[in-house]
């Protein structure tokens, strides 16, 4: 074989060379640990050049991780070994923070961590998987001669990207700063818009091999008990190697993972996070994702943006039913009038049924055929806008639909009642304020659309009756997901199909069963006497 390929076995030579002086390096370190203690394989034991080898042949080997020996004149003659990764570290912490206290310091090794050592957090390591976590994770450590223990110390920098606007949640009105990345930034936030001490996180670290850790934020003695422990509980019960994030999380979490319909809400606006916290409600937070969960969430959970509680009460009502009837447009309009057109034309008035009959008679396709061709082509507009750079997407989807719209009906394929049909339900789909949303209403108005084919009006309530008796028996961490509506919870209607005033609204809504839903006790503002009396004088 060496002679058959003689340059490829020279190629390798190098690698082989890496390779044995790798694990010649860490064979020597296990020699040296483990000939001082048989338990050095799982605990840290206080021999630096073993600890230095076992480092060097794994973690150490990669050219970002900094390992440097120090003179401390408590320790001399002997050496301290200071280890880092250069980037996750901050490397300005660690000269100052950490190695120039320690060039100067007689004290013991026992007492750096209270004396000498001089960032935040600093805490003792014994176990090997621990410390190399903590150094993975960007953490220093510090390993000192004749000391049984391991500090570990946070010199953790965050990489971040600067508090930006929402780009999925956009108001008008209201606050405009939006959670980014980094989960301490995140708690800091809503830290900082709820400066109360009953505000509390509690942190889970997910993930065998790539670590992510999520927090849970509820406010003690608002939230309900059974709520916190349920959601810590299936938390604590993810079990996965890879990293995680917000949308993995809600679909391991959530109450029916297989169902269409999101159970947990996602938001990246700071001020709905802390609205729906007062409202004793729990907020998941994971490193790594701009995005927080909100639970319990209802269907109606998924219309309340931070705009309608921001605006006037009239105005934040009109809205809403807005959104009412653009979902009404969205699911029923396509199946509706395939069904009147093509199953059912006797329900149709005679003129109108004149009309759409005299279009489609020189046409090819059948108005189902013609609606799922639209609906295709408005799903590849709507794609290829997502995927294509903004200052182009626009243009593109704009055009696109205009070009293919007008060129379609041109040239025979479709009437133009189906343009007009297939262009409403398209843009009353993004009417929902929640972007997940509007996939479950797409499938089901694809749903609706196959059946109303079949079997007309009839197929239409029949599936309507479905729906309904679906999402009646679906909960959100227990709590009704048709909630105020099934059940029945007169209460909340306050702030659901509208909003009254907040002069009306004395308490939060119940679907979370908060220990305390009152937020409101602002008695009624009276009238001046003097505007009273003139009153009273003009009648």
């Amino acid at each position: 074989m060496i002679v058959k390929n003689p340059v490829l076995q020279f190629e390798e030579i190098p690698a082989i060379i890496r390779n044995s002086t790798r694990l010649l390096e860490e064979l020597e370190g296990w020699i040296l640990l483990l000939s001082e203690s048989p338990s050095a394989l799982m605990h840290y034991y206080p021999n630096l050049e073993g600890a230095y080898y076992r480092l060097k042949a794994g973690l150490g080997s990669s050219p970002d991780v900094l390992m440097r020996w120090i003179i401390v004149p408590a320790c001399a003659p002997e050496k301290v070994l200071v280890a880092f990764i250069d980037g996750l570290a901050n490397s300005q912490q660690v000269d100052q923070d950490i190695i120039a206290p320690l060039l100067q310091t007689t004290a013991p090794p026992a007492s750096w961590g209270e004396a000498v050592i001089t960032p935040g957090h600093v805490h003792a390591q014994t176990h090997w998987d621990n410390i190399l976590h903590s150094l993975a994770a960007g953490n220093t450590l510090v390993f000192a001669p004749q000391f049984d223990k391991v500090w570990v110390v946070d010199t953790v920098t965050y990489r971040q990207r600067s508090i930006e606007r929402p780009q999925t949640e956009i108001s008008v009105r209201g606050p405009e700063d939006a959670f980014n990345e980094v989960i301490l930034t995140q708690m800091n936030q809503l830290r900082q818009r709820i400066p109360d001490p009953h505000l509390h996180f509690q942190q889970v670290t997910l993930g065998t091999r790539q670590h992510t850790d999520v927090v849970v934020a509820y406010m003690e003695g608002v939230a309900n008990p059974s709520l916190i422990a349920t959601c810590l509980d299936r938390v604590r019960g993810i079990n996965i190697s890879g990293r995680a994030n917000a949308t993995l999380i809600a679909g391991l979490i959530r109450d029916h993972p297989r169902s269409i319909f999101p159970t947990i809400r996602s938001t990246e606006r700071v001020d709905l996070a802390c609205w729906n916290l007062l409202a004793g409600k729990v907020a998941i937070l994971v490193d790594g994702d701009p995005f927080v969960l909100v639970a319990p969430a209802s269907l109606a959970d998924f219309y309340r943006t931070s705009m309608d509680y921001s605006d006037a009460w009239y105005d934040t009502s009109f809205v809403r039913i807005i959104r009412l009837v653009a979902w009404i447009f969205g699911v029923y309009f396509p199946a509706i009038y395939i069904a009147l057109t093509q199953v059912n034309p006797n329900l149709v008035p005679a003129t109108l049924l004149i009309i759409t009959l005299g279009d489609h008679a020189a046409l090819p396709f059948s108005p189902f055929i013609e609606a799922l061709l639209m609906i295709l082509v408005v799903e590849i507009l709507r794609e290829a806008a997502l995927r294509l750079p903004k200052a182009m997407s626009t243009t593109i989807g704009t055009v696109g639909a205009i070009v293919v719209g007008t060129a379609v009906v041109k040239a025979g394929f479709v009437s133009p009642q189906i343009i007009v049909v297939i262009t409403l339900t398209a843009l009353s789909f993004f009417s929902a304020p929640v972007y997940e949303l509007t996939g479950s209403w797409r499938i089901i108005n694809f749903v609706m659309l196959l059946i109303s084919a079949v079997l007309g009006i009839l197929g239409v309530m029949v599936a309507t009756f479905f729906l309904v008796g679906v999402l009646m028996s679906m909960t959100s961490f227990g709590a009704p997901y048709l909630a105020p509506t099934a059940p029945l919870r007169l209460r909340d209607w306050k702030d659901y199909l509208i909003r009254i005033p907040w002069s009306s609204i004395h308490t939060h809504l119940t679907i979370s069963r908060p220990l305390s839903a009152t937020w409101n006790d602002t008695k009624a503002v009276q009238e001046p006497a003097h505007l009273k009396n003139s009153q009273d004088r003009r009648r």
